[in-house]
């Protein structure tokens, strides 16, 4: 019902609220590792280091795989990268209920790592992005709110359900929120039909407003398929946003 009432506006904000819900269960999911180390440090009598070394590896996947998952947004659907990148979660997360030994934590953190990579803000970025043009910096900043929101409630409740049923409980109810509730529900937000924001003379207004900058680039503010890598790289921009996600 809500649905159907907010397609009579902007359906464009569905789009909005289904990329919240992703990044809500990914980082949600993601974060709530701290309140697994000591039930399986006493359980398994494996070290603090060991365990940390899971979510090292998980880190690494990301950093790494981050630029794949930028090229597969814009190569393929990104919607179907980011719903992918949930199921591989959901699986991975299921199976950590289920392990016995160190080298299948670190297996499954690499396979989590993967599937939050891939349904990671460079994903919703690029979805968002192709459907806002005028309000797209408040569109952005709303589906990024859905990471805070999700670290601010999987987490408590993971320790919730580990309090009450065991670790390995909790790691089910985390694969059974990203895989029955965010993934069959984002996907009916994220695939909905959308009237563009702007109509042709607004698109045509801001192309032609579109000034090139000293090194003859055009600005990044035109309503289309952006720039390239080579053409992003010549500008001050660029690294400063890389610096500042590499720090």
């Amino acid at each position: 019902m809500l649905i159907g009432r907010l397609r009579g506006h902007y359906s464009g904000w569905l789009i909005v609220i289904g990329a919240a819900l992703v990044l809500f269960g990914a980082a949600g999911s993601r974060f709530s590792f701290g309140v697994f180390l000591n039930p399986m440090t006493e359980e398994f009598g494996w070290s603090r280091g060991s365990l940390s070394g899971a979510l090292a590896i998980a880190g690494l996947a990301t950093a790494f795989l981050r630029p794949v998952a930028g090229y597969l947004a814009d190569r393929y659907d990104p919607v179907k990268m980011a719903l992918l990148g949930m199921g591989m979660a959901g699986v991975a997360l299921f199976g950590l209920s289920q392990i016995q030994q160190i080298w299948q934590l670190y297996a499954l953190f690499l396979l989590m790592g993967s599937g939050f990579t891939l349904s990671s803000p460079a994903t919703m970025t690029k979805l968002i992005s192709s459907v806002f043009t005028k309000r797209r910096s408040l569109a952005l900043s709303l589906a990024g709110s859905g990471s805070a929101v999700g670290e601010t409630t999987l987490v408590p409740l993971s320790a919730v359900v580990l309090t009450l049923g065991g670790w390995r409980s909790a790691y089910i109810v985390l694969a059974a929120i990203l895989v029955i509730v965010i993934i069959p529900i984002s996907y009916r937000l994220l695939k909905s039909k959308f009237v563009p924001e702007v109509d042709d003379r607004d698109l045509a207004q801001l192309t032609r407003s579109t000034q090139k900058s000293d090194n003859g680039v055009a600005c990044a503010w035109m309503p289309d398929d952006g720039m390239t890598l080579k053409q992003a790289i010549k500008t001050p921009i660029f690294w400063a946003l890389s610096f500042g996600f590499f720090t």
